[in-house]
């Protein structure tokens, strides 16, 4: 069905099940670049780890850190996607704020560091 809606310079970003069902059901080729999101928790992180390593054999990866409280959280998630293409997404009230209000955090403070991370990783999809 995705393969129907791509086009040359099309970005179709999807956002699938938690888990690595559906990256053992894809194919080599069938997607550009998997970006993995992990919490730096035990069990975000074991899930994600996982999920990256799936993904690899498949698809280019890109490791999202999300909501990161601190320096301690970044080098939990650091540590276990050694030598992985990285990018952290801070804690951010602006994107809570932005949640609760049903609006884009973008719109709510696009200078917040959040926020700018987002634009980071959207400015890596295109």
């Amino acid at each position: 069905m995705l393969g129907e809606l791509a086009e040359d310079d099309t970005i179709i970003l999807c956002d699938m099940e938690a888990g690595v069902g559906t990256l053992l059901r894809m194919q080599p080729g069938d997607v550009d670049l998997v970006l993995v999101i992990a919490e730096a928790t035990a069990k975000s992180l074991d899930v994600a780890r996982r999920a990256a390593e799936i993904a690899t054999e498949r698809s280019s990866v890109l490791i999202v850190g999300n909501r990161v409280r601190d320096e301690e959280d970044a080098e939990r998630i650091r540590t276990v996607f050694s030598g992985r293409e990285l990018v952290l997404i801070p804690e951010d009230p602006a994107i809570h704020e932005a949640e609760r209000e049903g609006r884009a955090p973008i719109d709510v403070d696009p200078g917040a560091p959040g926020v700018r991370a987002i634009i980071g990783i959207a400015n890596r999809l295109a």
